[in-house]
């Protein structure tokens, strides 16, 4: 479990954060996007309340994509290293997505969901505690002290 403040940065250390309030979920992607962003199997994030998330050092360079949703997103890089660290998503202002690789104390994180298990490498099983999604996740039951933040700005 994430121990609340939270650090984390990129490879180089030229951008650090600091988050102020515990994730409300935390799960792996294994859509073709993230397995390109990571240049791994899946990506592995925890999404955070957008004002709790400060940068402590550096800026971020940032790349906007459209999403297989429709939706937008703002990725944040390191500009010196190329380290992937949050991502935004215009579909959901109030709501920053970290990469938990980004973590200082990334074996923190309690991953127990995976989305877009569809795109999953046939080598990647799931633990049978955890939830699965062919597609994107259902948050709504994580999101129960604050569903709104689900909604479109």
């Amino acid at each position: 479990m994430l121990e609340v403040p939270f650090e984390g940065g990129c490879l180089c250390r030229a951008v650090r954060y600091r988050c102020d309030a515990p994730p409300f979920v935390e799960y792996t992607c294994h859509c073709l996007a993230c397995q390109r962003i990571t240049g791994s199997a899946f990506g592995t994030f925890a999404q955070v309340p957008a004002e709790a998330l400060s940068l402590t050092v550096g800026a971020v360079t940032e790349q906007v994509r459209e999403a297989d949703s429709g939706n937008r997103l703002t990725t944040s890089f390191c500009g010196s290293c190329g380290s992937a660290l949050f991502v935004g998503n215009a579909a959901r202002p109030r709501i920053r997505t970290l990469f938990v690789g980004s973590l200082d104390r990334a074996g923190d994180a309690d991953i127990r969901a995976h989305i877009w298990t569809k795109r999953r490498l046939p080598w990647i099983a799931f633990p049978p505690e955890h939830r699965v999604f062919e597609g994107t996740g259902d948050w709504r039951p994580d999101y129960a002290s604050d569903p709104s933040r689900l909604e479109s700005g």
